[in-house]
C-alpha cells in the first residue's frame, strides 16, 4: 500500500469516526415546553403517577441507548485483531453505555419520586 492509499484510509477512518461519535452522542435534553407545564401544573395524585410513567419510560429508553452500545462494543472487539483503531470505539462504546446508564438510573430516580408524591397526594 503506497502512501496515497494510506492517506485516503486515514482519512476515511476520521470521517467514519466523526459520523459515529456524531452519531452516538446523546443525553437528556432541556425539558419540552410541554413537559416543563406539567411539571409546573403536578397537583394530583394523577399527574405525579403520569410523570412518574413519563420518567419510567425516558429510563427504559436510555438503558436501551446503553444496551445498543454494549451491543457495538463487543462487535468493536472481535475486530481487534484486525483493525486496531477499533479499540477505540470499543472504549468509545463503553463509555456510552455507563453514561445511559447512569441518566437511565436519575431517570429511575425522577420517577421513584413523582410515585412517592403520588402516594401521599390525596386522589
Amino acid at each position: 500500500m503506497n502512501v496515497r492509499q494510506r492517506t485516503l484510509r486515514r482519512i476515511a477512518s476520521m470521517l467514519f469516526l466523526g459520523a459515529v461519535l456524531a452519531g452516538c452522542a446523546s443525553g437528556p435534553d432541556s425539558p419540552s415546553p410541554e413537559l416543563r407545564q406539567r411539571l409546573e401544573a403536578a397537583r394530583t395524585r394523577s399527574d405525579h403517577e403520569a410523570l412518574a410513567a413519563h420518567y419510567e419510560r425516558e429510563g427504559a429508553a436510555a438503558r436501551a441507548v446503553a444496551a445498543r452500545h454494549r451491543t457495538m462494543a463487543a462487535a468493536y472487539q472481535t475486530r481487534l485483531a484486525n483493525d486496531p483503531g477499533a479499540a477505540s470505539m470499543v472504549t468509545h462504546c463503553i463509555a456510552i453505555a455507563q453514561r445511559q446508564e447512569g441518566i437511565a438510573a436519575e431517570y429511575e430516580g425522577m420517577a421513584e419520586g413523582h410515585q412517592a408524591v403520588a402516594n401521599r397526594t390525596q386522589p
